[in-house]
């Protein structure tokens, strides 16, 4: 089985969003290894001097133990173009460090920045991110079918700041603009993407 992975964002030198990436953790250990009791992951994280100013991503594998904590310098992607792909029977509902179906998909991009994932005829998430939408209405959603239970996702619902919905790629065209989200980024650190120019 594959390590699996959890990416935290720290900008200058503040741990971003840490319970719900314990929980997430911990959620994992016990349903593939059995494993507790739980753990608090800030108190693994020691954050090196280098890392102490600007933006990282601080990367945690584990299996049923953490394996190796390390700290990478994070800039963020700048993601204008989406090509819809069907995303067949592939299954990320943990966040395994082997991402070799994910990335089969992206060859099919077509010079597009990212993809977006279909599955069952519902959308779900582009390569690296959890993904929101809104309209006229001035409201972000989220699909609720989705590959990867995001814990900024999470965060941003628990807080009523973006809602779940079904979204197909034909109710999806009804949306104006869309945004990235993940661990590393919020509603606001992404360009927003018209919907109107996402390749179907």
């Amino acid at each position: 089985m594959s390590l699996l992975v959890e990416t935290i964002k720290i900008l200058d030198g503040e741990i971003f969003n840490i319970d719900y990436h314990s929980s997430r953790f911990n959620k994992t250990r016990k349903e593939l290894f059995n494993k507790g009791p739980v753990v608090d992951l800030s108190t693994k994280i020691i954050i090196p001097a280098y890392a102490g100013n600007g933006l990282f991503k601080c990367r945690i594998e584990y299996d049923d133990h953490i394996r190796k904590i390390d700290f990478h310098p994070y800039k963020i992607k700048r993601i204008r173009t989406l090509k819809l792909v069907e995303a067949g029977d592939l299954d990320y509902s943990y966040k395994f460090i082997n991402r070799s179906g994910i990335n089969t998909l992206l060859e099919q991009k077509n010079g597009c920045d990212d993809i977006l994932m279909v599955k069952d005829g519902i959308i779900t998430d582009t390569s690296y991110a959890n993904i929101i939408v809104r309209g006229n209405d001035r409201i972000w959603y989220t699909p609720s079918g989705f590959l990867l239970r995001g814990t900024k996702r999470e965060y941003l619902l628990n807080r009523g700041l973006i809602r779940e919905k079904i979204i197909t790629p034909a109710s999806l065209k009804r949306f104006r603009e869309l945004r990235l989200i993940n661990s590393m980024l919020d509603i606001d650190d992404t360009d927003s993407i018209p919907v109107r120019t996402i390749c179907f």
